[in-house]
C-alpha cells in the first residue's frame, strides 16, 4: 500500500544527498514523499520526485566556526542545535497541516524534531544515518562531545530543561538522555557494516546499505586533465574551509611535480590564493561524483560522506582534520581501518606533503584495504536494499 513519507534533513549536502537515492526509489515504488529542508536544495529534492517543503535555517546567520569559537560553546551550540530542530519541526507542522504523513523519516541531525513529530502524530518513525550509528556498545553522540570537550547532552541544564518541556508538550516519553542513547526502531545507514565501529554488535534494527547515490545529483562542467597525470583532490568539507593559507601551501607544494591538483576551496576567496601553478586548479565547489573516478589520492578532513564517496571509487585518503573537530570520530575510524594516512601539521608546514602522497599511493597494504572497502560499499545494497528494508519494517509495524 502506498505511504506518505515525511523526510526531514538539515540543509547540508552531506546530510541530504545520501537520502535522495532512497527518496527516488520510494517514489518509483508509488510512495509519496514530502521533504523538509532548506531552499538551496529545492531542485535536488524535486529531481528525486519529492514535494519540497522549505524551512529557514538558523545557520543562515551564523557559521559553524563561529559557534565553536563562542565563549560557552557547549550551551550555545546545543541551543542552536535545538533551534534548528525547532525550525524544521515548525515547518513540517505548517506544510503538512491537513496532510499528516504515514511515516516520519528523519536524518540524524533533526533527531529531536523527528521524534517529536512521530509522537505528536502517532506515526512510525525511521532514522536515516549518513555515517556511523549508535547503540548500546558504541555512541557517536558521545564520541562527538568527547572530541569537543563537552559534557553529555543531557548534562547541560539549559538544553535539558528546554527539551524536557518540548517532550511534555508533544507527548514524547522517556528522558532527554534517551534521545541520544536509545536507537530508533529502524535505522538505515549509508555505510557498509564493515565501516561501522563495533559493527558486529548492531542488530536488525539497523540496516547498513552502503553509500546511496542519486542519478540526478547536481553535476558541473569539470573535465579531467588530458595529459594523464595522477590527480590529487583536496577538500576541507562544507564548514571549516575558509583557509587560504592551507590552499596556497597545497598549491605551491605541488608546483613542478607530476601531480595534477584539484582543490575544492569552499568559502576561501580564490583571489587570496594568488596565481596558481599550471598543474593546480581551484573551485569554490566541485562535484566529487565527477572528479573521484579520475582521482589517485584524496586529501580531506575525514568526514564520512566524503570517505564513502572515495571508497566507492577506490581512492586512498590523506586525512588532515585539524580544522574540523566534528570529523574526528569518522577520521579516526578511517585510519583504524587503514584506508589512508594521517597528515600532521609538521609534515604540511615543512613541505612534506608531496612525498607523503607518493608514499600513500605506493603502499600495497592501503591499496588492498581500500579495494576491500570499495567492494563492501558497492555490494551493500544501496537504494534498492534501503527501500526494501523500509517497506519490510512498515509491514512489521502494521502487524
Amino acid at each position: 500500500m502506498p505511504q506518505h513519507f515525511l523526510f526531514v534533513a538539515i540543509g547540508g549536502g552531506g546530510h541530504i544527498f545520501p537520502t535522495l537515492g532512497l527518496v527516488s526509489e520510494l517514489v518509483a515504488r508509488g510512495h509519496r514523499v514530502t521533504y523538509v529542508t532548506t531552499e538551496q536544495f529545492a531542485e535536488n529534492v524535486q529531481a528525486a520526485g519529492a514535494r519540497f517543503a522549505p524551512y529557514k535555517s538558523v545557520f543562515d546567520d551564523i557559521t559553524l566556526p563561529e559557534v565553536v569559537a563562542h565563549e560557552d560553546s557547549e550551551t550555545f551550540s546545543r541551543m542552536l542545535f535545538l533551534d534548528e530542530n525547532l525550525a524544521m519541526l515548525r515547518a513540517a507542522e505548517e506544510h503538512l497541516a491537513g496532510d499528516v504523513p504515514d511515516v516520519v523519516a528523519y536524518e540524524i541531525f533533526p533527531i529531536i524534531a523527528g521524534r517529536l513529530l512521530a509522537a505528536k502524530w502517532g506515526r512510525p518513525a525511521l532514522c536515516f544515518v549518513g555515517g556511523p550509528c549508535s547503540n548500546e556498545h558504541y555512541n557517536l553522540w558521545q564520541e562527538l562531545v568527547d572530541t569537543q570537550g563537552h559534557r553529555p547532552w543531557a548534562d547541560n541544564d539549559t538544553f535539558r530543561t528546554a527539551v524536557e518541556e518540548l517532550m511534555a508538550e508533544y507527548g514524547l516519553g522517556g528522558s532527554v538522555a534517551d534521545i541520544f542513547r536509545e536507537p530508533e526502531a529502524y535505522t538505515v545507514a549509508s555505510i557498509p557494516r564493515s565501516y561501522q565501529a563495533r559493527g558486529e554488535t548492531f542488530d536488525d534494527r539497523f540496516h547498513f546499505v552502503g553509500p546511496i547515490f542519486h542519478g540526478k545529483r547536481r553535476r558541473g562542467e569539470w573535465q579531467p586533465p588530458a595529459d594523464g597525470r595522477p590527480l590529487l583532490l583536496v577538500s576541507l568539507g562544507d564548514d571549516f574551509n575558509d583557509q587560504p593559507d592551507f590552499f596556497r601551501t597545497c598549491a605551491r607544494s605541488f608546483a613542478g611535480t607530476r601531480w595534477h591538483v584539484v582543490m575544492a576551496t569552499g568559502r576561501t576567496d580564490l583571489a587570496e590564493l594568488g596565481e596558481l601553478p599550471d598543474n593546480v586548479e581551484a573551485h569554490p565547489w566541485i562535484s566529487f561524483v565527477e572528479v573521484l573516478p579520475h582521482t589517485t589520492a584524496f586529501l580531506m578532513q575525514g568526514s564520512v560522506g566524503a570517505t564513502m564517496d572515495a571508497m566507492y571509487h577506490g581512492v586512498p585518503l590523506l586525512i588532515f582534520s585539524e580544522f574540523a573537530a566534528e570529523a574526528g570520530p569518522t577520521a579516526t575510524r578511517a585510519l583504524e581501518l587503514g584506508l589512508g594516512y594521517e597528515m600532521s601539521r609538521e609534515t604540511f608546514d615543512s613541505g612534506g606533503l608531496p612525498d607523503l602522497v607518493e608514499r600513500l599511493v605506493a603502499d600495497p597494504g592501503v591499496r588492498e584495504r581500500v579495494d576491500r572497502m570499495r567492494t563492501d560499499t558497492r555490494t551493500a545494497g544501496g537504494a534498492v536494499a534501503a527501500a526494501d528494508g523500509v517497506e519490510a519494517y512498515l509491514r512489521r509495524v502494521a502487524g
